[in-house]
């Protein structure tokens, strides 16, 4: 079993406040429901308001439970790793005008791994070039509709410049490997990257691929391996 640095994850406290806020947002309509009577209904325009809000805030927590949920189970699935690999997960680094928030860095012998999880559901389709990718999903009595999703690819490549800035410091020469894992069960992916690894909801080829990567000639010794993760822990929030 691999070695897990962290268990923490900033969505659970992200989850927390949005809860919070729904809850009052919820109170505050009742609240002005009842003050209707003594307003002349004039308090049931915030109740309207607080109402809308309430329904925004809900969608926005089921995103977030549904994130923090696919980021448990593939921190489940990376800890079956073999015990020589050590995962880190949700790391924040803050450059000069960007930003990284990283689900998982995994450190092998065989090199250092970014992975991105998307825990969505539907059809998503796109170029690696594209900016946005089109992610078509069965609603209610069957219907499709479409949404925009920012492309993952775009995301660990800068979350693997991030890293290769943190890893200067230990004077890495090597090059970071970026995955994105889409881990729900009902997602069909169409794209195909050669600088990106994008593997769908296969648990056993995202190991399998972790384990047989090679390239470069990388072989870090443990000594080397533990000199990365100190530089990576600094980063877990």
């Amino acid at each position: 079993m691999a070695q897990i640095i962290n268990k923490s994850n900033h969505l659970r406290k992200e989850l927390m406040v949005d809860y919070i806020k729904w809850a009052g947002c919820f109170v505050g309509a009742a609240f002005c429901v009842v003050l209707a009577f003594f307003t002349y209904g004039f308090s049931l325009i915030a109740a309207l308001v607080l109402g809308i809000y309430c329904k925004k805030m809900k969608v926005n927590i089921d995103i977030v439970r549904s994130g923090l949920k696919g980021e448990k189970e593939v921190l489940k699935l990376l800890s079956g790793l073999p015990k020589r690999y050590k995962v880190i997960s949700d790391l924040h680094i803050q450059g000069k005008n960007t930003s990284s928030q990283i689900d998982y860095v995994v450190v092998g012998a065989n090199g250092v791994f970014v992975i991105e999880a998307k825990n969505v559901k539907g059809h998503i389709k796109g170029r690696t070039s594209d900016r946005q990718l089109t992610q078509l999903k069965a609603g209610k009595g069957g219907r499709t509709y479409k949404r925009d999703m920012y492309n993952p690819v775009f995301q660990v490549k800068g979350h693997v410049i991030g890293v290769s800035k943190v890893l200067k410091k230990q004077n890495w020469q090597h090059a970071i490997q970026g995955v994105v894992y889409f881990s729900h069960e009902e997602s069909q992916v169409d794209m195909q990257s050669s600088e990106i690894a994008v593997l769908v909801k296969n648990r056993d080829d995202l190991l399998r691929y972790i384990k047989q990567y090679k390239k470069d000639g990388v072989k870090l010794a443990p000594h080397e391996q533990g000199k990365i993760v100190e530089l990576l822990r600094e980063h877990v929030m």
